[in-house]
């Protein structure tokens, strides 16, 4: 499924927006440097799981490439899931682990399953996080994945690069309208 319109160069860092630009609802979640996974155990306790969409070695998109700063030919690992909670969808998510970043214990990345990635970032003392980079997004282009189908609406994504031992891999979520219901 091309996702052109996620992944366009409509990113902005957090650093050149004012708060003011970004509508509340989204505007706690999207600026929260902490860990969403912990944020949406909280918000839906009990309930919060992780949906694997689909794992896979591909090619990232010219955006993310950019972002990681890796060659156009450098593969990666690319894992889309879906973070429920009260058993709706509540954020898609798309992680790029350049196959470069996999290496030793990072490895251990490539079999989460249904595992929370953030669980693993934030628990990892060698983790550190860049700036977050933030778009608003039409998340029809993600209905393929969902129960429920949009067609004009937009959420609001954030984007960031983490490091693990100084090794880069990127996270971006999307905030669907169903995360405010």
């Amino acid at each position: 499924m091309p996702l052109t319109t996620l992944y366009a160069n409509q990113w902005r860092p957090q650093s050149q927006i004012l708060k003011s630009q970004l509508p509340f609802p989204w505007r706690p979640w999207l600026l929260d440097r902490g860990s969403l996974t912990q944020r949406l155990q909280k918000r839906y306790p009990g309930t919060f799981r992780v949906k694997l969409l689909h794992q896979g070695w591909g090619r990232p998109t010219p955006s993310e490439r950019r972002c990681l700063g890796i060659a156009q030919r450098e593969i990666a690992s690319i894992r889309e899931v879906l973070l429920i909670g009260d058993g709706k969808p509540r954020v898609f998510a798309r992680s790029v682990l350049p196959q470069s970043t996999l290496v030793g214990a990072n490895r251990r990345l490539l079999r989460l399953n249904t595992k929370p990635l953030g669980a693993y970032l934030f628990s990892n003392p060698l983790m550190t996080r860049g700036e977050i980079e933030i778009a608003p997004l039409s998340v029809g282009q993600l209905n393929a994945h969902l129960p429920h189908c949009y067609d004009d609406q937009i959420g609001w994504g954030r984007r960031s690069v983490f490091y693990l031992d100084h090794l880069p891999l990127s996270v971006c979520e999307v905030f669907l309208p169903s995360m405010f219901e």
